[in-house]
């Protein structure tokens, strides 16, 4: 298949990053994350609609835009955590100076400003396994992973609904592609000039003498002449 019009291809990619990213991005701040500056954010967007771009050279099939959405807004919520972390409602950056954490607390908690996590993904990495080579590095809780387990199925959800809506506004691009060529290319067949159908010339068999009929032979051999021209005397 011929390679799609730069114009379509890019339009489409964008689109896809736009969604995936807003959706990524409200799942991350939703769950008391930050965002990062311009600079990060703009990278990122194109960065992505690089990478969506280079799977949209076809037809994108509604499995492939649900599987692009739902793994898009996973590493989308990711990169977010590693460069901006959490924090409370209302900030854009994490604190400069966050409060540390009681010395009682448990190991591996983050500190905390006005009663929320602040702290970006690595800051909870390294609170967590941070720990004397003597004690051994701490694994997470799988409790603490099932609290979260509706919030995934949450983030998975709305991946799906998001892609099988980007699968319908695909189909609907390339139906009305389809219709604008057949709506400009139906007057010009119209137009053409039609090309007369030329009959076959009916062959004409040369019959071999010994393959010739009495009447044949004897048609051919008889010869049509008139009378001698009178002179005038």
């Amino acid at each position: 298949m011929p390679a799609r019009p730069d114009a379509l291809l890019w339009g489409r990619a964008v689109v896809l990053t736009a969604a995936t990213f807003l959706v990524g991005a409200l799942g991350h701040v939703t769950a008391g994350g930050l965002l990062p500056g311009a600079t990060v954010l703009v990278p990122l967007v194109a960065v992505g609609t690089a990478l969506a771009a280079t799977f949209l050279a076809r037809p994108a099939s509604a499995r492939l835009l649900v599987a692009l959405v739902v793994g898009g807004q996973t590493l989308v919520h990711a990169a977010l955590s590693l460069t901006a972390g959490h924090g409370t409602a209302g900030q854009t950056a994490p604190p400069a100076r966050p409060t540390p954490a009681p010395s009682g607390s448990p190991s591996g908690s983050l500190p905390t400003d006005a009663g929320g996590r602040v702290g970006s993904l690595q800051d909870h990495y390294e609170s967590s396994v941070g720990a004397p080579a003597a004690t051994g590095l701490s694994v997470p809780d799988p409790a603490a992973l099932l609290d979260h387990l509706p919030m995934f199925l949450a983030h998975a959800a709305a991946g799906v609904v998001v892609g099988l809506w980007l699968a319908l506004g695909e189909r609907a691009v390339w139906a009305l592609l389809s219709l604008a060529v057949r709506t400009v290319l139906a007057p010009l067949v119209v137009l053409l000039p039609l090309t007369p159908a030329r009959r076959p010339r009916p062959s004409v068999v040369h019959l071999h003498p010994l393959h010739r009929t009495p009447r044949d032979r004897v048609a051919r051999g008889v010869v049509r002449r008139g009378p001698p021209v009178l002179l005038a005397a």
